[in-house]
């Protein structure tokens, strides 16, 4: 109990859980050490990335329409994925959740197949693929 205590302590407050008044969209652990956190709204969402405890590299609260955009899950396919995207300056975060509808179904919590996915792709004004982020697995946190 203590150690948990010690946790929320010392636990920068840009990586506390969603506020009351948010859902989590999506957040999870990269395999560099850093995490995300998309919080949201009806009308805004909120981006944190950075190493988990100090304060994150990048933090942007957007308003939806105003630099976020909620991509919804087509309905197709084997996978249920949602996305949300933000726009900052010439660079638009695409940060996405999902997971395998097979998976989910046959989850085994034996095995090392983990039905959730997520990760950032990261593109330029002129739709050039700058970076993607795979989350790790076992860390997704996605709400559909």
């Amino acid at each position: 109990m203590r150690l948990i205590l010690a946790l929320i302590a010392v636990t920068n407050p840009a990586w506390a859980a969603c506020a009351g008044n948010e859902r989590t969209f999506m957040s999870c652990n990269f395999a560099n050490g850093k995490a995300v956190e998309v919080c949201m709204t009806d009308n805004l969402a909120r981006y944190s990335f950075g190493q988990p405890g100090h304060t994150p590299e990048l933090a942007l609260s957007l308003g939806f329409g105003q630099g976020a955009e909620f991509v919804p899950w087509t309905g197709i396919g084997r996978t249920v994925w949602e996305a949300v995207r933000l726009t900052n300056n010439d660079i638009t975060y695409d940060v996405y959740g999902g997971f395998d509808k097979f998976e989910a179904v046959e989850d085994d919590p034996n095995d090392d197949v983990y039905p959730q996915f997520g990760g950032i792709y990261i593109v330029d004004r002129l739709g050039k693929h700058l970076a993607h982020l795979q989350c790790i697995p076992s860390t997704v946190n996605y709400a559909y």
